[in-house]
């Protein structure tokens, strides 16, 4: 081979080599093709955002993440991010930017919400305060004060709800339902679910002072869910005596009461009359105990023999008796 034929195809490899290294280059950096503005933002929390990170309106990409540093404003440390915008979106006053996952894998992008299409030069905001910015978030917050219960969690079903609390606060679209079936899977070996969900809810509180989108709605359909669950274990040993005084005890009373006499079709009030009119019938006997008694005599007297006088008997002429009914009658003296 010839030293020239060699040299040509060494200077044509590296040339291919060359071309090749740009475009790989260029799908990583993703560069925005339009004139773009330069802008200054300030964060109180960039975590995860990274040079050459995406700046994106409503899910397109018109700009790109130029440099994350850290720099002090009123005595407080901020994350000053420089970015580039397409020309034809402008930061105004009512523009805000908040730093949102791109990725599972904990990239971030920033979402500019709201910008301004036909403004006016004098309206734009390149330095942006923190009062315009919502920070970034570490998702891991979610589980302060559940290390107890986690380390009893399989890793994978804590990784998938992690995701699914983060893409749904990142506003993917894939809705509530994913992240309400990883928070049951969560929970439901788990002796004390309403404490693993109180403590959930108070993290997600705490991220929704710090960030937007939907989280606030969010917290309140949690706070929903969580009032009748709540109330629901207030009232739960009443579930174990509505059990235990259910169909099981109710059948066999209602056999007793049946075989009582208590059936259904049973006058109530007929029963009722004739309960009272028994009662003043006993009353009206009982009235004639005295009499009664009167006529009973004491224990051990025979049966005929004459009652003595208390006060003595009427003496009567000899040759004089008094009868009654053919008996002779005692007269006593009053």
């Amino acid at each position: 081979m010839k030293p020239i034929a060699a040299l040509w195809r060494l200077g044509l490899a590296v040339g291919v080599t060359v071309v090749l290294f740009i475009l790989l280059a260029n799908v990583i950096t993703n560069p925005v093709e339009t004139d773009t503005r330069m802008y200054t933002a300030e964060f109180t929390d960039a975590s995860g955002l990274h040079m050459d990170a995406d700046v994106r309106v409503r899910g397109v990409r018109v700009g790109k993440v130029e440099a994350v540093n850290l720099s002090q404003h009123d005595g407080k440390n901020v994350a000053a991010v420089r970015f580039t915008l397409d020309k034809r979106y402008g930061v105004v006053h009512r523009t805000r930017l908040a730093i949102k996952f791109q990725a599972l894998t904990g990239l971030r992008y920033i979402d500019v919400v709201d910008p301004a299409e036909g403004y006016s030069t004098a309206n734009l905001v390149t330095e942006v305060s923190t009062a315009m910015t919502q920070p970034s978030f570490d998702i891991t917050a979610l589980f302060n004060g559940l290390q107890p219960v986690l380390a009893t969690l399989d890793p994978q079903e804590i990784n998938t709800f992690t995701a699914n609390v983060a893409a749904f606060l990142s506003g993917d679209g894939s809705g509530l339902a994913p992240l309400l079936d990883s928070l049951r899977s969560l929970t439901e070996l788990v002796s004390d679910r309403q404490q693993v969900v109180a403590i959930l809810m108070r993290n997600l509180a705490e991220l929704a002072d710090a960030i937007g989108g939907q989280s606030k709605t969010f917290i309140h359909i949690l706070n929903l869910v969580n009032e009748p669950v709540d109330n629901a274990l207030k009232v739960l040993d009443q579930f174990r005596r509505s059990q235990l005084y259910g169909p099981a005890f109710t059948e066999p009373a209602i056999r007793l009461f049946h075989n009582a006499g208590f059936k259904p079709g049973v006058n109530v009030d007929e029963a009722l009359d004739r309960a009272f009119s028994n009662l003043d019938n006993f009353f009206d006997a009982f009235k004639l105990v005295p009499v009664m008694w009167e006529n009973i005599p004491p224990p051990g007297e025979e049966v005929g023999t004459p009652q003595p006088c208390s006060r003595g008997r009427i003496q009567l002429p000899e040759t004089m008796d008094v009868l009654l009914n053919g008996s002779r009658v005692i007269l006593c003296n009053r």
